[in-house]
């Protein structure tokens, strides 16, 4: 957990506003949802969770377990199957906040994520999966994101070859699947006694991952298998997402073995330069809500908030300028005509006083982000207004206020 300073907090301001837009175009309606959150809700929707990997609490007034909630998705489902419970479907809902989960690497215990997410719920088939992808890669291009990849796979591949072993051996081999480790793969089904027609699917699925080719070559591997409907169902979506160009680049890793306890069917991550993991991830999660009393199909998304900015890296500068006027809002008419004219254009302004923090008003505009000085003088009606970057450079002088507020209307850069 962090603090972010105030540049990193407009900047996330403004990123956040962008995402929530486009969900609210697609008609993804924004709901809120306590940070806290029932412990035995968190494990009704995601599984047994390990106690160390939850930050609990007991809530005085009942005694009950309260934990900073790892994912969203539990609470949109208890929401949804209580509240909304009468509501007609399909469900779009949107939201933005936290979630608290354990790291053990980095050496970082606890790390808070900002997540915007999209739940779409009583939709199923190609077109719900498409629709989820399709609002994530567009939220992410308005978002100013250009270069990115969709990596797709499916949460039931691996799983339908597993459905008969042992809990802890398939627990093992879904490890070294992940890894990609195909010689402790084949070590490990050997050891549990796995037959050779399953071995030898399983050991396909490490190098099943590449473009839409990947299913010609899974043809021959997996056909006849209990996971090829499964890769019929992905082959649909990735040519789908193909044909609509929502990626510029796009994956199928057929092995993929992310989270496929969550998922159920087709799941996706998206890809970019910069944080080295996901930007946004999501995909198909039809069992979640049978736990809730009601069984509905749901599919949903969630952007990593500081992973998309670390992504876009300077593209998130502010395009508007902010102004600081030199010369304190006490010290004449002219300061207070200038600033007042500046706000009711909806430029943010603010004014210091030569000296004022022991500090020139070039220094302080620099430590303080902004992007014009601007210096007026004279009175009443007769005002001129010089203007300079914070690092001196003259950039015009002797404008009139309506001059002022049209150089600071103009784009930043």
């Amino acid at each position: 957990m962090r603090d972010l300073l105030p540049a990193e907090a407009e900047s996330q301001g403004r990123l956040l506003a962008r995402l929530l837009g486009t969900f609210d175009l697609f008609g993804y309606l924004r709901v809120s949802l306590p940070v806290f959150e029932y412990a035995s809700v968190l494990e009704q929707g995601l599984g047994s969770i390990e106690p160390t990997n939850l930050l609990r609490f007991v809530e005085p007034e009942t005694g009950e377990v309260v934990a900073l909630r790892p994912d969203v998705t539990p609470q949109v489902a208890r929401l949804v199957s209580t509240r909304l419970a009468d509501h007609p479907g399909p469900i779009r809902l949107c939201y933005r906040g936290s979630v608290v989960r354990r790291q053990r690497e980095r050496a970082r215990h606890d790390q808070q994520i900002l997540q915007a997410g999209i739940e779409l719920i009583g939709a199923a088939g190609l077109e719900a999966d498409l629709q989820v992808i399709e609002v994530t890669a567009t939220a992410l291009r308005q978002a100013g994101l250009t270069a990115f990849t969709v990596d797709l796979g499916h949460g039931a591949i691996a799983q339908s070859l597993l459905s008969d072993v042992p809990a802890g051996l398939r627990a093992e081999l879904l490890e070294a699947l992940s890894l990609k480790d195909s010689v402790e793969l084949a070590r490990r089904a050997t050891r549990g006694g796995i037959p050779a027609a399953a071995k030898q699917a399983l050991l396909a699925l490490v190098r099943l991952q590449g473009g839409l080719e990947v299913f010609a070559s899974a043809r021959a591997s997996l056909e006849g298998t209990p996971a090829w409907p499964h890769v019929v169902e992905l082959e649909a979506l990735a040519r789908a997402v193909d044909a609509a160009r929502l990626a510029p680049q796009l994956v199928v890793d057929i092995g993929e073995t992310r989270t496929v306890q969550y998922y159920t069917g087709p799941m996706f991550q998206v890809l970019a330069e910069g944080p080295g993991q996901a930007v946004a991830s999501g995909g198909r999660y039809d069992a979640l809500y049978a736990r809730f009393g009601e069984a509905r199909c749901a599919a949903g998304a969630a952007i990593h908030v500081d992973h998309l900015r670390w992504a876009l890296g300077n593209q998130l500068q502010s395009p508007r300028h902010r102004i600081l006027v030199v010369g304190g809002p006490d010290e004449s008419d002219v300061t207070r005509i200038l600033l007042t004219a500046l706000r009711e254009a909806g430029i943010s302004a603010a004014s210091v006083a030569p000296g004022q923090g022991g500090t020139l008003p070039l220094d302080y505009a620099r430590a303080w982000g902004y992007s014009l000085v601007a210096r007026p003088r004279g009175s009443g009606d007769k005002v001129a207004c010089d203007l300079f970057a914070p690092g001196g450079q003259a950039i015009s002088d002797r404008l009139t206020v309506a001059g002022t507020v049209e150089a600071a209307r103009a784009p930043r850069g």
